[in-house]
Parts: C-alpha cells; sequence; structure tokens
C-alpha cells in the first residue's frame, strides 16, 4: 500500500454523514485530473490476498470474485475509477505461481464480452446522427440515463518480485446510472468529506512487529 502509492487514505467507511459497506481499502483523490468535461478523479482500490491453501494443495482464488464484487460496488460511491489489486502471498509455491497467473488472466479474459459490448456502444455514442434498426430511438434515452463510463481495472501484485504487473488490466469501462445521490457523493469525496482510519498503517506495522 505504501510502496506503490496507490492511494492516500486508508479504510474509508464513511462519506459525508453516510456510513458506507464495504469500507473502501484504499482511495485516492487528484482534485486538478480531469475526465472529459468532469474535474477531478476518484480512484479506489479494493486489495485482496491470493493465499495458498495446504490442506487444499492448491491456491484459493475465492478472494478475486469477492473482490470484484466488492470493486464493483465502489462505483455507488461516487468513484471514477475501481481497481481490484490481487496480491499473491510469498506463501504460494513458486510453481504454482505461473498457473495462478494464468488464471486471473483467464478471469480478465471472461470481461472480453463486456468489451464488445461497450466497443459498440461508443461507436453508437460518437455517430450522432446515425440510428440503427436495434437501437433507433434509444439515442435519447441511453443520453440522459447514463452519466459517463467508469472504469474498472485489475492489478496483480507478485511478493516474490515485488512487481506489480499493470499489464494484468480489465480495464473495462461501466455505464453509470444518473443521479443527484453519486454527483453529490463524489464531490464530498473531492472536498475531502469522508471518514477513514488515519493510523491504519501505523496499527498494522506495530501489529507486526509487536510493538
Amino acid at each position: 500500500m505504501e510502496h506503490f502509492k496507490l492511494g492516500g487514505y486508508a479504510m474509508v467507511y464513511g462519506i459525508s454523514t453516510m456510513k458506507i459497506s464495504p469500507d473502501m481499502d484504499l482511495l485516492d483523490v487528484n482534485e486538478h485530473q480531469q475526465i472529459g468535461f468532469e474535474r477531478g478523479v476518484v480512484t479506489g482500490y479494493e486489495v485482496k490476498l491470493l493465499k495458498y491453501r495446504k490442506n487444499w494443495k492448491r491456491v484459493d482464488f475465492s478472494p478475486i470474485y469477492k473482490g470484484i464484487g466488492q470493486a464493483l460496488s465502489y462505483f455507488q460511491f461516487g468513484v471514477d475509477k475501481s481497481i481490484l489489486v490481487l496480491g499473491m502471498s510469498n506463501d504460494i509455491p513458486r510453481e504454482s505461481v505461473s498457473s495462478t497467473t494464468n488464471m486471473i488472466e483467464s478471469v480478465i479474459e471472461s470481461f472480453s464480452t463486456l468489451r464488445g459490448f461497450d466497443a459498440r456502444i461508443r461507436k453508437y455514442f460518437d455517430d450522432s446522427f446515425k440510428e440503427t434498426p436495434v437501437l433507433k430511438g434509444a439515442k435519447g434515452l441511453l443520453l440522459e440515463t447514463y452519466c459517463g463510463w467508469n472504469c474498472f481495472g485489475i492489478m496483480v501484485w507478485i511478493a516474490y518480485d515485488d512487481l506489480l504487473m499493470t499489464k494484468l488490466s480489465a480495464e473495462q469501462c461501466f455505464p453509470i446510472y444518473l443521479n443527484e445521490k453519486l454527483k453529490h457523493r463524489k464531490e464530498c469525496l473531492l472536498r475531502k468529506e469522508f471518514k477513514y482510519e488515519k493510523n491504519f498503517l501505523s496499527r498494522y506495522r506495530a501489529s507486526r512487529t509487536g510493538n
């Protein structure tokens, strides 16, 4: 969390006066970056650790699927980007690292259908004067219903090599339903009106060292 400087705020559990669930493991707030006409970019990171189950003689992959669900739920809090960071524990035998990476790649590949759908919808948005029989009459509805394309991605951290593999990335954009609650929550995040565990990292280090 510290080495890669993914986010400046750990364990965000409230936005303004609202308690959120699940907590956002890490939050990065960039007030000056822009996406299109939108000022400010907010990124949430969900962190999961893959471990080796000796009794199973294999890696437990359940954190991947749980992590995807939790990362996607971040969009309801007003973030622009939600990234799942999968850590591969150094208790995973080296001979299992390659197969574990392949498993993660296959999960990412499952987003290919969504990428194809996203490309077709984007093409339709860009072609503002053309209607197709399938989407005829839907343009106004789509433009009024969705406020933007929020990005979900996956990164993998391999403990053996202290390496963050950004090449393993879903980079899938999801249309987000336009409502005032989302707009308000993002504005609160940009103003840093949220609650988080300020001493989370220092307490964790102390618990590891026994101090």
